[in-house]
């Protein structure tokens, strides 16, 4: 069991180290584009959007590009963040990118609307100061 928890812990770090958002200032604008992979994968069963927390301001343009790598009998999984109108689906080895611009401050959740059963996430977008 020991053994289990460090293997899932360590591709929960290295996901962690791939999936940090690379930022660019956008040009004559205090808002930048953030960039973020976000993978679907499942540990022990249990399916996750990783990672799952994102954090960007208020007017960022944000550009997520969707990964699935679960395995398995469906290889389709739904991305959606309701409050900025998307919904994907997402097909095993075919990425998909989504960009918006966070418009709207708060806490927006993320998930799978195909699969109830999965652990989404959520989009921190911070008010504009």
């Amino acid at each position: 069991m020991r053994k289990k928890i460090i293997a899932t812990l360590s591709v929960i770090m290295v996901l962690g180290a791939i999936l940090i958002p690379r930022v660019a200032p956008a040009a004559g604008d205090e808002s930048t584009v953030k960039k973020f992979t976000i993978v679907s994968v499942e540990i022990d069963g249990a399916k996750f959007w990783l990672p799952s927390t994102i954090n960007v301001n208020q007017g960022d343009t944000v550009i997520l590009t969707l990964k699935n790598n679960i395995p398995g009998a469906s290889n389709q999984h739904g991305f959606a963040i309701p409050a900025y109108h998307i919904q994907e689906v997402v097909t095993r080895g075919t990425d998909k990118t989504v960009k918006f611009v966070a418009d709207k401050a708060g806490a927006f959740p993320y998930f799978c609307q195909l699969h109830a059963a999965h652990i989404g996430g959520q989009l921190e977008v911070e008010p504009k100061k």
